[in-house]
């Protein structure tokens, strides 16, 4: 699929990986900065072969997007982060749903970026 749209994109040499950090971390900061943060690790892990088990290699994103490190590291031991990682997880478990991407439009599921077409046509139903 990245070949086919012209994406650069690395099978991760170190994958799978314990991504619990960058999840509760994704949830931590700040609405302004999600974005930028979801890309960035994004584009570490699938373009860039980083080992983003190792907080090194976390720190180094962190310090590149301005986020600092002390409170980071810090929040995602706050329980309250902890626990909305788990009801997010707890509430994707419950719409059933099983992979990225998943789209869930008028109660109905679509999976797989294949069928982004169909989940759009579906909001546009109504």
């Amino acid at each position: 699929m990245s070949e086919k749209n012209n994406i650069e994109f690395q099978w991760n040499s170190n994958f799978p990986i314990n991504s619990l950090n960058i999840m509760r971390g994704y949830i931590n900061v700040s609405k302004d900065k999600q974005n930028d943060y979801l890309n960035c690790f994004f584009d570490a892990y699938w373009k860039d072969n980083h080992d983003l088990s190792k907080i090194e290699n976390i720190s180094k994103l962190l310090s590149k997007l301005n986020i600092d490190n002390d409170e980071f590291f810090r929040s995602i031991k706050e329980q309250s982060i902890k626990d909305k990682l788990i009801k997010l997880t707890t509430d994707a478990f419950q719409k059933e749903v099983f992979g990225t991407p998943t789209f869930i439009v008028n109660n109905k599921i679509f999976w797989g970026q294949d069928r982004l077409e169909y989940a759009l046509e579906e909001i546009n139903k109504y």
